[in-house]
């Protein structure tokens, strides 16, 4: 085996490939300088395909490209070989390099042919070229779009910020409009709530909005606010107005909104208001009504007094006495608060002007009852009109009338009762006064009571009901 391996290095027994030359310097050359070059080409090819594959370690055909370097190599090799035998007759070792070379052709032209179709799918240069140029484009496009991203990424943050400054100022609107308690409402052009602030008149703001004032309001105060929307609309000028509602007052302001397209509406609840300016006008009328009682009140004291006195000195301290508790009842009204004052309190100050040590033509008992201070001023005002009207025409008219006054509680109601008798014969007056009003109406309203009003020939009879306070 050994023999055989080196008979490959041996010179054979024909001449060197030159002497078929007939050892012309020129083809020598020619042929030796050819071959050389050659493989010296052939040599660096394998040289590069192996510098590109250990880079482009992911290269999907690694194999083939070391058989085509391998191949290569060879090819440079028998060319070597070639320049060899110019010389020396080693034809055993240039047979056996040509048959390396003729196998390893060999296998890459069996392998190469079934990856064409798959080098055939491969795009072209053309078509990179294209892709490229779509690829930079989208490119382009894509850093275009990330700057408008960023655009909008930046003025969304700037719209976050205002919403958050908007949502807090939102809170602080909220929260005044309810410590103010003023309601705040919008309505389109065909006046449907599309905002409300909060609930009234026993309706939830959900309840309000799609619907017309229309179908939330009583008729009387839809007539009112729809007028004057109506009008706001049709002019653009601001309006203001006082409706009454559900038992509430309200004074309407209302604005067109800056596009048009509906109304703005302030409603401030003012029933507190006009309740005091009812109570004001009516204590008013009460004021100018008392002060022309007083000189009747004055005379009829003057009279009575007179008729039980015996001398002037009997008489000036005997009025004296009755114009002091005159002016005792009046203070009672005047109580603070935190004092609350009792029934019999409210009866003896209205009615000790009409009693005489010796002969008092009035007598009054019951339980105590503690009174607020709204029942004691009008419950006052009752009874001075009550004692006012007997001076003048009733039992405190004559010497022998009498007056009687006496309350009893019962089922947690209190009942008082006013009777008059041994005075001239009573009729039911032909019209109603002030005096009337106070009597009849005034007093039940402020105790949350009701009231028996009477005329019998023998005497007027008042009873007045109303709840006992906790």
């Amino acid at each position: 085996m050994r023999e055989a391996f080196l008979k490959w290095f041996e010179p054979s027994a024909f001449s060197p490939h030159g002497f078929c030359l007939l050892w012309e310097p020129g083809l020598i050359w020619l042929h030796s300088l050819s071959d050389v070059v050659i493989a010296l080409a052939y040599f660096s090819i394998p040289l590069a395909i192996a510098a590109f594959l250990r880079e482009r370690r992911d290269f999907e055909y690694r194999w083939v490209g070391w058989l085509f370097a391998a191949f290569i190599l060879a090819c440079g090799t028998s060319h070597v070989v070639s320049v060899v035998t110019l010389w020396q007759p080693y034809y055993w070792l240039e047979g056996g390099v040509k048959a390396i070379t003729a196998l390893v052709s060999l296998a890459t032209a069996v392998l190469l042919w079934p990856l064409i179709p798959k080098a055939l799918a491969l795009p072209s240069p053309a078509h990179m070229r294209q892709a490229n140029t779509e690829l930079a484009s989208l490119v382009q496009r894509l850093e275009r779009r990330e700057t408008e991203l960023l655009e909008v990424t930046a003025n969304l943050q700037e719209r976050i910020t205002e919403t958050a400054g908007l949502a807090a100022a939102n809170i602080r609107f909220e929260t005044a409009l309810a410590a103010s308690g003023v309601t705040v409402v919008t309505q389109d052009a065909q006046l449907v709530y599309t905002y409300i602030s909060k609930g009234e008149l026993g309706l939830a703001p959900e309840d309000f909005i799609g619907r017309t004032d229309a179908q939330v309001l009583p008729p009387n105060a839809y007539e009112q606010a729809h007028a004057i929307k109506r009008g706001v609309l049709e002019s653009g000028k601001p309006a203001r107005g006082e409706v009454f509602a559900g038992g509430q007052w309200f004074d309407l302001i209302v604005e067109r909104l800056p596009n048009g397209e509906g109304v703005i509406c302030g409603a401030i609840d003012i029933t507190r208001r006009k309740q005091d300016e009812e109570r004001i006008a009516f204590l008013l009328n009460e004021v100018k009504h008392r002060v022309g009682n007083l000189l009747a009140v004055a005379q009829a004291m003057l009279r009575q007094t007179a008729r039980a006195s015996d001398s002037v000195n009997d008489l000036v301290k005997r009025f004296g006495h009755r114009l002091q508790a005159l002016g005792l009842s009046q203070n009672l009204l005047l109580r603070p608060s935190e004092q609350p004052a009792t029934l019999a309190e409210v009866v003896r100050t209205q009615l000790d002007v009409y009693s005489d040590p010796e002969y008092s033509q009035v007598s009054a008992q019951g339980p105590e009852v503690m009174l607020e201070p709204q029942a004691v001023m009008h419950l006052g005002m009752a009874l001075h009109e009550l004692a006012t009207n007997a001076a003048k025409y009733g039992a405190l008219s004559v010497p022998g009338g009498h007056i009687t006054v006496d309350w009893h509680i019962q089922d947690g109601e209190v009942s008082l009762v006013w009777r008059e008798s041994g005075g001239p014969l009573v009729a039911p007056p032909s019209r109603k006064g002030f005096g009337t009003e106070v009597v009849e109406w005034a007093v039940a309203r402020a105790v949350a009571g009701r009231v028996l009003l009477s005329f019998p020939p023998e005497g007027l009879t008042w009873e007045l009901r109303f709840p006992l306070q906790a």
